[in-house]
């Protein structure tokens, strides 16, 4: 990111004191913003009592008691002040104070004020600036004012200029109006009662804003163990289980930047701290940073490139690196790209969940010193397409980076200087609409209380949606890592961290050797996920809630192994435990071809079991010693005879077709047994279609 200021809502200072008009048309902003009736507190006002006064939402009303000095609170908007915006109270003052509403403020002590006083009989206009009260017009009669009566205060701007309504009627025009920050809320001093029934915001809509995003949405900066004084900290990344966070820190001197890896602890508190550097190979002399950490933690993608001994390469590039079986980091290995723009300089690269989708922020060809975002996809043979362009939706003349692609493998948030925003680079949301990764929702804008008049970026989520982490600007310029808690409206579709064991089926007890884990959404079988089960044979992945997935396991020395995932029913985040178990290439160890299907009544192979026949034919050829006997197994429905026939039928057919994959005759056996060896009572449809079955039974 680079350092952009921007002016909100900045307007030069000069009054115009003109007459009261009675009653003039007034065109509202074509756009309702906000429209607040206080039937609950979903934006976040404040509530209790202080030295100064008392603050409540009471059965649709905004109630504040003001006893002494100044009682406000106040939220941002987000306006576009380059564009045309109107505020409406609905305000009941009571008592010889004021009360009414406090506009275009930036804080406690710089922001506009519109009251009432006396009962509601007079009104003022003025406002806070550095903490000093300045009356902009004198107090005057409400039109056609009764005491105790509701008011409607209106304001409205256009083109700098400020006009101020009381139940319809102008009382005022600002030619030129300050504003110094987009909040608003209620306001009252000295002795007052005021009571808001309603709280509205038009505005002419330039920024997309992604709906229902709360008002009280606020950054937390993660503090010093993080953020150190005076120095740059960047490219936040969360695991999904939201224990560590990687993240990048300049640790270069003055002469230039240096940026190495650094891992933060989640503590029971929730705070981030045990800050620890990755130490080598992942970091060396030149710039590292973690683009992405895989689900289980034990496969990194980073920025640059690596040589054999750990040191940078001049190229760029990507790299992936994979944790040994002791648990440190192996030395990274460049990711091959069948091609990338040769003009590149920067670039910005995400891993999908699934494994098999690549995000990268490429120089945009047309458009020096930008980017914009690109899909790449991992091929059979291990390397990656040429990235294409993800299309003009998301892709502006301005710049395009820091994508992160939420686990369903779908909504999409990125960084942009190019869509409409609050200043600098904002954060936004899209979603992919079909397979071809050009077609997207229009992108949202993620709201003021993520997005600033600075630069921010570098968004990571966690796989409950709850936080999410990224990159801001302090007062003192510097990029900090801050952390926001998510609304609903923000959040990415359902999420579900699955947490699993692979066991040996003979002892029960996990496995010793390294073992792949897969995930294929069903029913195309598409890659959703995939992870290395290494120390205690456990392994985690973050798949999408709503559909169904097949998990396949493979090991050296075992048997693969396949099990249905059923996750149609999660709709909201959860985790879900399970272990898959291994069988051992030894003798008379039993697999079940869970994935084998055939025609009803029939020995034809159906072809959605076209993924099963594969890995049982990859297994025989890398043990090519191994002999295996093939048990057709029926429930005990019609004439038992038929059953053994069409038994024995269909296991000679999966014979001749692994003897067509060059699979040796001799090491297949075959036998038919009906329906005389059940594995459960043949009660229920359910239970004969366990009983419908092909075994693999290892024989030497």
């Amino acid at each position: 990111m680079r350092h952009r200021y921007r002016l909100l809502l900045c307007c030069l200072p000069g009054l115009a004191l003109l007459p009261a008009a009675r009653s003039v048309a007034q065109a509202l902003p074509p756009n309702l913003l906000l429209d607040d009736t206080f039937d609950d507190n979903r934006q976040g006002w404040r509530t209790g009592t202080d030295a100064t006064g008392t603050f409540a939402l009471e059965a649709g009303t905004y109630h504040l008691r003001n006893r002494q000095g100044v009682s406000l609170t106040h939220q941002a908007l987000p306006l576009n002040s380059a564009a045309d915006y109107a505020l409406e109270a609905t305000v009941q003052q009571a008592g010889a104070g004021r009360g009414g509403l406090y506009w275009g403020a930036a804080d406690d002590d710089n922001g506009n004020v519109f009251a009432l006083e006396n009962d509601g009989r007079q009104y003022v206009i003025g406002r806070w600036q550095k903490g000093k009260w300045e009356e902009l017009h004198p107090v005057a009669a409400v039109p056609g004012a009764a005491a105790g009566k509701p008011h409607a205060l209106r304001v409205t701007m256009h083109n700098g200029e400020a006009r101020y309504f009381i139940d319809g009627t102008e009382v005022w025009k600002q030619a030129s109006a300050r504003s110094f920050g987009p909040e608003i809320g209620p306001y009252a001093s000295r002795e007052a009662d005021l009571r808001l029934d309603r709280l509205r915001a038009w505005h002419t809509a330039r920024i997309r804003l992604a709906p229902d995003v709360p008002l009280s949405l606020e950054r937390t900066a993660l503090g010093a163990a993080i953020n150190e004084p005076r120095v740059r900290e960047t490219n936040p990344r969360v695991s999904p289980d939201g224990r560590q966070l990687y993240f990048a820190r300049d640790v270069g001197q003055a002469a230039g930047q240096n940026l190495d890896i650094f891992v933060a602890q989640r503590q029971p508190d929730g705070r981030y701290a045990d800050v620890q550097s990755v130490g080598r190979p992942l970091n060396n002399d030149g710039n590292n940073a973690v683009e992405s950490i895989t689900p289980d933690g034990n496969t990194a993608l980073l920025m640059n490139l690596y040589q054999p001994d750990g040191s940078t390469r001049p190229e760029r590039g990507a790299s992936l690196a994979r944790r040994r079986p002791d648990g440190q980091w192996g030395v990274p290995e460049p990711v091959r790209f069948r091609a990338l723009p040769p003009t590149a300089k920067r670039a910005d690269y995400f891993l999908g969940a699934s494994g098999s989708v690549m995000l990268l922020a490429l120089d945009a060809p047309t458009h020096p010193q930008k980017c914009d975002l690109y899909v790449s996809h991992l091929t059979p043979r291990g390397d990656w397409t040429e990235p294409k362009l993800l299309g003009p939706t998301i892709n502006t003349p301005g710049d395009d980076y820091a994508p992160f692609l939420a686990p369903d493998g779908k909504t999409l948030y990125f960084a942009s200087s190019g869509h409409a925003g609050f200043g600098g680079d904002d954060i936004f949301v899209t979603t992919r609409l079909d397979e071809t990764w050009t077609k997207w929702s229009e992108p949202m804008n993620l709201g003021p209380g993520i997005n600033t008049l600075q630069d921010d970026g570098y968004f990571s989520v966690t796989a409950a949606g709850d936080y999410a982490f990224l990159v801001g600007t302090n007062e003192q310029g510097d990029y900090d890592l801050v952390r926001v808690a998510l609304p609903p409206a923000l959040r990415p579709k359902a999420t579900v961290l699955l947490r699993g064991r692979a066991v040996d089926a003979r002892t029960n007890q996990p496995l010793t050797a390294a073992a792949e884990v897969r995930a294929e959404l069903l029913p195309k079988n598409t890659p959703a996920g995939q992870a290395t089960a290494a120390a205690g044979g456990k392994f985690q992945l973050t798949l999408a809630g709503g559909a169904s997935y097949t998990l396949k396991v493979t090991a050296p020395g075992y048997l693969p192994a396949t099990d249905a995932l059923d996750l149609t029913g999660n709709t909201q985040y959860g985790e879900v435990a399970r272990d898959i178990l291994l069988t051992p290439l030894a003798a008379e160890q039993r697999l079940a071809l869970n994935n084998l299907f055939f025609q009803q009544s029939k020995a034809d192979i159906l072809p959605t079991s076209k993924p099963e026949l594969d890995r049982l034919v990859q297994v025989l050829k890398d043990n090519p010693e191994l002999k295996i006997r093939l048990e057709g197994h029926t429930d005990n429905q019609g004439d038992p005879k038929l059953n053994v026939k069409l038994s024995e039928e269909r296991v000679q057919h999966l014979q001749q077709y692994l003897v067509g994959q060059g699979i040796g005759a001799e090491r297949l056996q075959t036998v038919g047994y009906g329906g005389s060896k059940p594995v459960a009572p043949n009660d229920n449809e359910y239970n004969r279609r366990k009983n419908r079955r092909v075994e693999l039974v290892v024989l030497e």
